[in-house]
């Protein structure tokens, strides 16, 4: 596939270039991928076992993954294999193998132990197949996913966010967010819905670490589908250079450190010699984009953002000829190689093609900020001589000046066969050995050294795992999981339409202990009032919290229960939707769990011709007609699940002739907030406002201007203002329309 002209021109604007699909620009079977998994992490025993190898290895951090690549983390341990904006993150006891690794398909087969698949990202087409023994799960948009393999007869699915696809013998199911299902059996196949389990030490794990992603600083400057650019943010700095624009700094590297000097090289098809670092942030910088002393500092400057970028196993120039330069050192041929610099070519020393060379250059240089006139001369005629080019070994690079050159880094020949850790076996060069390794040739299109005899990892016996590859459901049927027993995707997956979500029934024999059969729920069903809708992962990476026993979930209020009009937007005496209740129809109160104990209830005198139903304890409703309350310096406001039923408009009975007149909505005095009444309790609710008041009683209090005596406490809604002197006097539980300075002996006891 021929990359036009005109493309070769914009490279100098390839940043403003929408996201760009590299697999569509050199797919061509002479290309390695442009993709390659990693491992981002490890703790505790973690092993490694090459495709095509028998043995186990010890898994370093930052190795690099291709098909057939197998891991397992033993009890204890934890790992997490990387792939763009994919992880894939092991617990103890997991036995998993990355079966196929494509530009646009994630193979990943799973034997036993538990999984946290977490897919921040995924571009349109693309595909994640998780394999289980019984079951293959596909999952085709972005989303949170946890997978358990118990044996061979029972998994466990759970879908945070997101949704996938159960394919095995006899099924075809979807599952929607929010839901859990075990798979049992094997032909054939049983789905059965079960309650989504709490969340334990993987799932916390996994939350933290989609904060740090999420929360990256660095995604500003690098694609997000470059593994490994949340690492910068804890170990080092960034800035904006006027001629390269962003460039990353390491914090606290040894004195004398460049690029490239701490790790080792490992063997890795297709692209053979692969750099593999030492420092926990070291996959991005060695892996894309270019380095350059930038003021007496190395520096770090990545590709354009918005372009996925294409995978290189090392930016570097290999000097010399395969075997080893000869320098008269005494210890045979030396391997030397230095760091390339922003805007300069990478060609590689693996069989590609000139589209590929030209593609993995544009993704790795940001064009659109370098303003160096040497540098752009360098990285466009390179691009321009390289247009019409049919062989790599055509390119021509002897005219490129590299501006790193005389920072060289030599080690004995087999040093770079053997994978030792190169600043244990680097050579100090005399100033003659440096200028002669300075003016050979770099090394174009051929590998640097022979292919090593053996693997280059050490070798690990103490694995309680078998040699013999997993067999695992497919969506092509059981199979071993290796890359030959399984067709790589290079199309996106088409599927049979599957059985709604709502469709599961719930599980009638639990796998595990800790989990419970569910009832059915409509896919994409409304949430309840007060839920929230669909839980999508917000930028902060909130995950819908299971209940457990320690973390219950708050149950939401009722439907029937009427919202309260807002503070303050009804007036006085007219609501807005009043509704005539009457004592026999008005809803019972519902207890509300982890409510406040109300002080001892102490009712007042009821007047001879009141009937007022005598309400049951703790419960009492709040007639729709009710004015908002003012606001309060101090009142508490209630939570959502303590609106209570509004009647409006009761009956009442005729108040005696000694009654004060009830004041109407034309009358009434307008509210005066009151600074410093007490607060009453989150339970209270006032008396309605068209309830007569009760006739002068022998105990009636003083009236007003007089000193009257504090009262005992009483119930809630027996707690009412005093009267102020006015010319129509407000019923109780009203407030006044004069304000008064209370006198000491006035005020109620505060609570």
């Amino acid at each position: 596939m021929k990359v036009s002209a005109k493309f070769v021109r914009r490279t100098a604007t390839i940043a403003a270039v929408p996201i760009l699909m590299a697999v569509s620009l050199f797919a061509q079977d002479e290309d390695p991928p442009a993709r390659a998994a990693r491992i981002a992490y490890t703790r505790g025993a973690v092993s490694l076992q090459p495709a095509g190898a028998n043995n186990w290895n010890d898994a370093p951090p930052n190795y690099p993954m291709i098909s057939g690549d197998r891991i397992y983390t033993d009890q204890n341990a934890r790992a997490i294999i990387q792939n763009g904006s994919t992880d894939v993150r092991l617990w103890g006891g997991t036995d998993v193998t990355l079966t196929n690794l494509t530009d646009q398909y994630e193979q990943v087969g799973l034997a036993q132990g538990s999984i946290r698949v977490r897919v921040l990202g995924l571009n349109p087409g693309n595909t994640v197949e998780v394999d289980t023994p019984n079951a293959a799960v596909f999952i085709q948009r972005p989303g949170d996913y946890r997978i358990n393999a118990y044996n061979q007869q029972a998994s466990l699915v759970e879908v945070n966010a997101g949704d996938v696809q159960i394919t095995g013998q006899g099924i075809n199911q979807e599952v929607d967010q929010g839901q859990a299902v075990q798979i049992t059996g094997t032909s054939p196949v049983d789905v059965g819905l079960v309650e989504m389990p709490g969340f334990d030490d993987l799932d916390h794990w996994s939350i933290d670490r989609d904060h740090h992603i999420q929360n990256s600083a660095s995604a500003r400057y690098v694609s997000r589908e470059v593994p490994g650019y949340d690492d910068l943010d804890d170990y080092g700095q960034w800035s904006n250079s006027p001629d390269y624009g962003p460039v990353w700094y390491p914090n606290s590297m040894p004195a004398g450190w460049q690029p490239y000097s701490m790790g080792h090289w490992a063997y890795i098809n297709p692209w053979g010699y692969t750099w593999v670092d030492d420092e926990p942030w070291g996959y991005a910088p060695f892996h894309y984009g270019r380095w350059s002393m930038i003021g007496g500092r190395w520096g770090w400057a990545p590709g354009p953002v918005n372009v996925v970028p294409v995978y290189s196993p090392a930016l570097v120039a290999f000097v010399g000829s395969p075997g080893g330069v000869s320098i008269g050192i005494g210890v045979g041929g030396v391997a030397a190689w230095f760091p390339l610099g922003i805007g300069e070519p990478y060609v590689p020393w693996y069989h590609c093609s000139p589209n590929y060379v030209r593609t993995v250059n544009v993704t790795n240089v940001n064009t659109t900020v370098i303003h160096n006139t040497t540098i752009i001369n360098n990285y466009n005629t390179f691009i321009t001589n390289t247009r019409n080019v049919t062989n790599v070994n055509q390119i021509n690079v002897t005219n490129v000046n590299y501006v790193n050159r005389q920072r060289v880094y030599a080690v004995p020949a087999q040093a770079l066969t053997s994978g030792t850790h190169v600043q244990q076996a680097a050579v100090r060069l005399n100033e003659q050995q440096r200028q002669q390794l300075v003016n050979a040739p770099v090394v174009v299109a051929r590998p640097v050294a022979p292919a090593p005899q053996k693997p280059l990892l050490p070798v690990r016996n103490d694995v309680a795992r078998p040699v013999a590859r997993p067999v695992l459901t497919t969506v092509h049927g059981p199979a071993p999981a290796t890359p030959t027993a399984n067709r790589a995707m290079v199309r996106p997956v088409s599927l049979p339409t599957p059985q709604p979500a709502a469709a599961i029934k719930p599980a009638t024999k639990p796998v595990a202990p800790n989990l419970r059969p569910a009832a059915p729920v409509a896919a994409h069903a409304a949430p309840a009032p007060g839920q929230p809708e669909r839980p999508m992962p917000p930028a902060n990476n909130t995950r819908p919290v299971t209940p457990t026993a320690n973390n219950p979930r708050p149950a939401a209020p009722p439907e029937t229960r009427p919202t309260p009009p807002p503070v303050n937007e009804a007036r006085p005496g007219t609501p807005p939707n009043a509704r005539p209740v009457t004592p026999e129809n008005r809803p019972a109160p519902v207890a509300q769990p982890n409510r406040p104990t109300p002080p001892a209830y102490n009712p007042r005198p009821v007047a001879p011709n009141e009937e007022r139903p005598t309400p049951p304890t703790n419960a009492h409703p709040m007639p729709e007609n009710r004015p908002a309350p003012p606001t309060q310096p101090n009142r508490t406001t209630p939570p959502p699940n303590e609106t209570r039923p509004m009647p409006s408009n009761e009956t009442r009975p005729v108040p005696p002739t000694n009654a004060r007149p009830t004041p109407t909505p034309e009358n009434r005095p307008a509210p005066v907030t009151q600074p410093n009444r007490p607060t009453p309790p989150s339970n209270a609710h006032p008396v309605p406002e068209n309830r007569p008041a009760p006739p002068t009683q022998p105990n009636r209090p003083a009236p007003p201007n007089e000193t009257r005596p504090v009262p005992p406490p009483q119930h809630p809604q027996q707690q009412r203002p005093e009267p102020q002197p006015q010319a129509h006097p407000a019923p109780q539980g009203q407030e006044h329309p004069q304000p008064k300075t209370p006198k000491p002996e006035d005020k109620e006891p505060q609570r």
